[in-house]
Protein backbone atom coordinates (compact mmCIF):
# COMPACT_ATOMS: atom_id res chain seq x y z
CA UNK A 1 0.00 0.00 0.00
CA UNK A 2 1.51 3.20 -1.07
CA UNK A 3 1.41 6.46 1.78
CA UNK A 4 -0.69 8.97 0.95
CA UNK A 5 0.05 12.16 -0.37
CA UNK A 6 -0.81 15.82 1.99
CA UNK A 7 -3.52 16.36 -0.79
CA UNK A 8 -4.94 12.68 -0.41
CA UNK A 9 -4.89 12.88 3.09
CA UNK A 10 -7.06 16.54 2.89
CA UNK A 11 -9.46 14.68 0.42
CA UNK A 12 -10.31 11.78 2.82
CA UNK A 13 -10.89 14.55 5.77
CA UNK A 14 -13.20 16.19 3.97
CA UNK A 15 -15.11 13.31 2.41
CA UNK A 16 -15.31 11.46 6.39
CA UNK A 17 -16.26 15.99 7.34
CA UNK A 18 -19.36 15.49 5.06
CA UNK A 19 -19.81 11.70 5.57
CA UNK A 20 -19.88 12.27 9.40
CA UNK A 21 -22.11 15.82 9.32
CA UNK A 22 -24.70 14.08 7.21
CA UNK A 23 -25.06 11.38 9.75
CA UNK A 24 -24.95 13.48 12.87
CA UNK A 25 -27.63 15.57 11.15
CA UNK A 26 -29.42 12.19 10.68
CA UNK A 27 -29.48 12.07 14.55
CA UNK A 28 -30.64 15.23 15.07
CA UNK A 29 -33.63 14.27 13.09
CA UNK A 30 -34.25 11.46 14.76
CA UNK A 31 -34.46 12.90 18.00
CA UNK A 32 -31.18 13.03 19.75
CA UNK A 33 -30.23 16.59 21.06
CA UNK A 34 -27.55 18.48 20.82
CA UNK A 35 -25.75 17.83 23.43
CA UNK A 36 -26.37 13.89 22.81
CA UNK A 37 -25.06 14.10 20.07
CA UNK A 38 -21.63 16.06 21.39
CA UNK A 39 -21.03 13.71 24.33
CA UNK A 40 -21.81 11.13 21.26
CA UNK A 41 -19.05 13.21 19.10
CA UNK A 42 -16.65 13.13 22.19
CA UNK A 43 -16.82 9.64 23.10
CA UNK A 44 -15.69 8.36 19.34
CA UNK A 45 -12.84 11.23 19.88
CA UNK A 46 -11.28 9.68 23.20
CA UNK A 47 -11.77 6.45 21.66
CA UNK A 48 -9.13 7.43 19.09
CA UNK A 49 -7.03 9.26 21.58
CA UNK A 50 -3.46 7.42 20.81
CA UNK A 51 -2.17 8.74 24.89
CA UNK A 52 -5.54 6.83 26.57
CA UNK A 53 -4.66 4.07 24.21
CA UNK A 54 -1.03 3.75 24.67
CA UNK A 55 -2.07 4.15 28.70
CA UNK A 56 -4.77 1.16 28.09
CA UNK A 57 -2.47 -0.79 26.01
CA UNK A 58 0.25 -0.57 28.94
CA UNK A 59 -2.51 -1.39 31.42
CA UNK A 60 -3.98 -4.25 29.59
CA UNK A 61 -0.18 -5.56 29.30
CA UNK A 62 0.34 -4.90 32.85
CA UNK A 63 -2.78 -6.69 33.90
CA UNK A 64 -1.80 -9.89 31.39
CA UNK A 65 1.27 -10.45 33.27
CA UNK A 66 -0.23 -10.38 36.89
CA UNK A 67 -2.61 -13.04 35.78
CA UNK A 68 -0.28 -14.91 33.70
CA UNK A 69 2.02 -14.91 37.24
CA UNK A 70 -1.05 -15.98 39.08
CA UNK A 71 -1.11 -18.89 36.59
CA UNK A 72 2.11 -19.78 37.11
CA UNK A 73 1.41 -20.10 41.18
Amino acid sequence: MQSLTAEDKKELCKDAFQDISSILAGLRDQGLSDLEIFEFGKSLIDHFDPIKMEILKKESDYQDALFREANDL
